[in-house]
């Protein structure tokens, strides 16, 4: 009875340390996520060509390492970079899932111009790589309404006289195919009633450049 009351005793002490260090992670976690929100709602503040001005230029100097800026629209970002490797972090805590989803809806620097392959290319490490960690997670339908919506314009512009221009010959061809792929391959391992739509989408852009 002694050995059987110090077991329920330790495996008690134990069961309360690891409450204890998940409540502390999951704290961690949530405030190291709400200051990447914050920052990002402070620099959408930035008035163009206000960044050598205080408080900003404080600002960008104090988060130099978690920002970078987009010349094409003139705004400083969050990288996303630094979300998604928050998510990894904390890919064990529920929020992890709510940190992807927000690393998917960031904006990224730059812009494609109408290069098919570059818009793939975000979509792929956007929605998609959301959908790669949760496949049938909170956001997955969402994101593949999001998808669809990405391909749409593209595929219905294959053709004469496209806006959206396609890969080259070699190297740019496979990159395509590759992203595809990809993309497909995380597709088919969701639930959701939309993703024979954008399965069909990515096969006829598929189609059109192999």
């Amino acid at each position: 009875m002694k050995f059987r009351s110090l077991v329920i005793g330790a495996f008690l002490l134990l069961s309360t340390f690891v409450i204890a260090a998940n409540a502390q992670s999951s704290a961690a976690a949530t405030k190291e996520y709400n200051r990447l929100v914050a920052l990002g709602k402070s620099l959408a503040k930035i008035p163009i060509n206000g960044h050598d001005k205080e408080p900003y230029k404080s600002l960008l100097s104090k988060n130099d390492k978690d920002i970078v800026y987009s010349e094409p629209s003139g705004e400083w970002l969050v990288r996303s970079e630094r979300y998604w490797d928050l998510q990894k972090k904390y890919s064990k805590l529920p929020i992890a899932q709510e940190i992807a989803w927000t690393a998917a809806n960031n904006t990224i620097p730059g812009e494609c111009e109408g290069y098919t392959n570059c818009y793939v290319a975000l979509m792929r490490m956007t929605e998609a790589e959301y959908l790669s960690l949760y496949p049938k997670g909170k956001y997955s339908r969402k994101a593949i309404d999001n998808l669809i919506a990405g391909f749409k314009p593209i595929v219905n512009d294959i053709g004469p006289g496209e806006t959206y221009s396609g890969p080259g010959e070699g190297e740019e061809r496979v990159e395509l195919k590759k992203a595809l792929d990809e993309i497909s391959a995380i597709v088919k391992k969701t639930s959701q009633p939309k993703t024979k739509t954008l399965l069909a989408q990515i096969k006829k852009l598929h189609d059109a450049y192999n």
